[in-house]
């Protein structure tokens, strides 16, 4: 087990949990007057077309975001009124107009319900888990568990449990998904497959999060020709020394020939592809230089975040936190693990609040289950200290 505790890292509440985007290769981000004009056109036709008074609300409401200033954070759970940030400005430069409000009113469902803990019929957000293994052991991470890296957590996600999940969040519409948690998704086999499924369904926002120590040429013309909208490289120094220290087993200089081999291939035979690059990393360790880790990668990546370190590498054994809000994620988002466990989070990494599986239920019947509920209704009763290991997350 990694030596770090909480005291060391001094865990900040006050800071978004999800990061920020610290530099972006497009310094003329915000949108223009003819974009915004464009895109108002399109929301009030929208709007006079829908019957929906909380439609029309919500269409009003992202109207009124095109004057605000724009937002680093990246999916802030603390603001309270809707603001366009980087990556949904970003998004709405390089895809076509005809899904932009389709996009902006899945991103306003997804950042506005569940801060107020409005339950939609369907996540609004999944993130399917190609595989649980990985093959770093980065200090801050659940990995580092040696009670979680045996055989019975360990495993990679067979075609026919993801195909029916792909199926299903096509079917029901939603916008967004992830091909990643607990595991590195490079390691599955099968990989290029899945982006190439995934994209012939419709869904807008679709993200892969890798430590690109396995990203390949036939891997990396997959997520180029199948528009990935973001490739989000886990790394968290901008310098070998600092890097190996805290991506254990992991190699900077391969990393680094990876992410070079990625651009060059984009830039020379994929010019119009839409996949935007991003750092993210994690602030863990006191001797990080930030401006420096920024100043290296913004020379390779489109954009670069930190966010700080979730105590997660030994959730169950964490202090008791004592928080009482809710925790948005129960309205937000639901993983499906490897093996068709349908969980809330990945701070539960062992699955303690799993409450199905996708081989024998529906993600929709399990999102709208009583078990789910009664979950949901906890935190909103301030029980949190009643859930296990819910009481032991600071978020």
């Amino acid at each position: 087990m990694a030596n770090i505790s909480l005291k060391e890292l001094k865990f900040n509440e006050s800071e978004n949990p999800r990061g920020k985007i610290l530099s972006t290769v497009d310094k003329k981000l915000k949108l223009n007057h003819l974009e915004k004009k464009n895109i108002r056109i399109l929301l009030e036709k929208r709007k006079k077309e829908t019957n929906s008074l909380r439609k029309k609300n919500i269409l009003e409401n992202i109207i009124k975001s095109l004057d605000l200033s724009l937002n680093h954070e990246i999916n802030d759970s603390r603001e309270n009124n809707f603001r366009l940030n980087l990556q949904e400005t970003n998004w709405l430069k390089r895809f076509p107009s005809e899904d932009w409000v389709d996009y902006l009113i899945y991103r306003y469902n997804l950042r506005m319900f569940p801060k107020n803990q409005i339950l939609t019929k369907f996540p609004p957000y999944v993130l399917i888990e190609p595989t649980s293994i990985c093959n770093l052991r980065c200090i801050m991470c659940f990995q580092v568990d040696s009670s979680f890296t045996k055989k019975e957590f360990m495993g990679m996600m067979p075609w026919n449990i993801f195909k029916k999940t792909v199926d299903e969040v096509a079917l029901n519409n939603c916008k967004a998904v992830t091909l990643a948690s607990r595991g590195e998704p490079t390691l599955h086999p099968k990989l290029p497959e899945m982006i190439e499924y995934i994209s012939q369904k419709g869904i807008l926002d679709l993200k892969i999060n890798t430590n690109a120590t396995k990203l390949n040429e036939k891997i990396s013309r997959s997520i180029l020709k199948n528009n990935v909208s973001e490739l989000v490289f886990s790394l968290d120094a901008g310098n070998k020394e600092t890097y190996e220290k805290v991506r254990v087993k992991g190699r900077f200089d391969q990393v680094l020939q990876n992410i070079i081999n990625f651009n060059k291939l984009r830039n020379e035979e994929y010019k119009q592809s839409k996949c935007i690059t991003r750092i993210s990393g994690v602030k863990v360790l006191e001797e990080q230089d930030i401006d420096q880790m920024t100043s290296f990668w913004k020379e390779h990546v489109d954009e670069v975040a930190i966010k700080p370190a979730t105590p997660r590498w030994d959730s169950y054994n964490n202090e008791k936190y004592y928080k009482k809000e809710p925790c948005t994620q129960l309205w937000e988002r639901i993983y499906v693990w490897y093996d068709g466990k349908l969980n809330p989070c990945d701070f539960d990494y062992k699955s303690f609040l799993s409450v199905g599986n996708i081989e024998n239920s529906s993600i929709k019947e399990v999102w709208n289950s009583e078990a789910y509920n009664l979950l949901r209704k906890k935190h909103l009763d301030k029980k949190r200290d009643n859930c296990y290991p819910c009481d032991r997350c600071p978020l």
